[in-house]
């Protein structure tokens, strides 16, 4: 009688402990399913005809091909710490969708000192273009969102301060600048970049009309922005 009751207390006690491994395995599951993704884009044309999210293509891929898949750090070739950002689907190695505190790039681009990407002497990315970069991946870090919707070209208010600056900082200052791989062209103040605008160098690149096409192993630069670099030039390339 004895050794019957402590075969079901045995099989009762077995079953226990299995349940017991069976809700934490799930519990488990759970967790790490909440800290990561199937990795299943978000593809879209945005489809409305009004621009109102972010594209990667002309807005976040510019930003972090010139920034951070230059040689020697997240390109094809190097693949810093098994990175490589020349790629949409090797920058969502390290992107959670909808998430800024799991996105390992969002992370980075905020660290300070030797932590920081880029890092030191490579300039940081301006606040402005970490706060873009953080919204696309607030919105779900898509492909093609919004990218083929039209937006009206500016080109009355065109400025070195404002315009060409802003489009040389997202584009090309990853490799032009003091810590960049640029050939030792410069393009970080407007001295700098009036001289490779008068000396033809830079008009040829960014156009692909013979010369290195710039940005490197990016998409070529809007029409709109190409548009407003000629009219800087044509206007003298101005200091204002």
């Amino acid at each position: 009688m004895l050794l019957l009751y402590l075969n079901e207390y045995n099989i009762i006690m077995k079953s226990k402990i299995k349940l017991v491994a069976l809700v934490t395995s799930v519990s488990a599951m759970l967790f790490l399913s909440s800290c990561s993704w199937d990795k299943t884009y978000l593809y879209s044309n945005g489809g409305d005809g009004i621009k109102d999210s972010i594209c990667f293509q002309n807005e976040i891929f510019p930003i972090i091909n010139s920034n951070c898949a230059k040689s020697g750090c997240h390109d094809a070739i190097t693949m810093e710490k098994g990175y490589n950002f020349s790629t949409y689907s090797g920058i969502m190695e390290a992107v959670m969708p909808g998430n800024l505190e799991d996105s390992k790039l969002y992370e980075v681009l905020n660290e300070e000192g030797e932590d920081r990407m880029p890092p030191p002497p490579s300039d940081p990315l301006l606040a402005e273009q970490i706060d873009l970069i953080g919204q696309w991946i607030i919105e779900g870090a898509g492909y093609n969102v919004d990218c083929g919707t039209y937006v009206q070209c500016d080109t009355i208010n065109v400025t070195y301060s404002v315009t060409i600056s802003g489009i040389m900082s997202t584009n090309c200052l990853g490799c032009h600048s003091n810590g960049g791989t640029g050939g030792g062209i410069l393009l970080t103040t407007w001295a700098q970049v009036s001289d490779q605008v008068n000396n033809g160098r830079l008009l040829c690149a960014v156009n692909w009309t013979g010369c290195s096409n710039m940005p490197k192993n990016s998409v070529k630069l809007s029409s709109c922005d190409l548009l407003k670099i000629q009219i800087w030039a044509n206007a003298g390339t101005p200091n204002n």
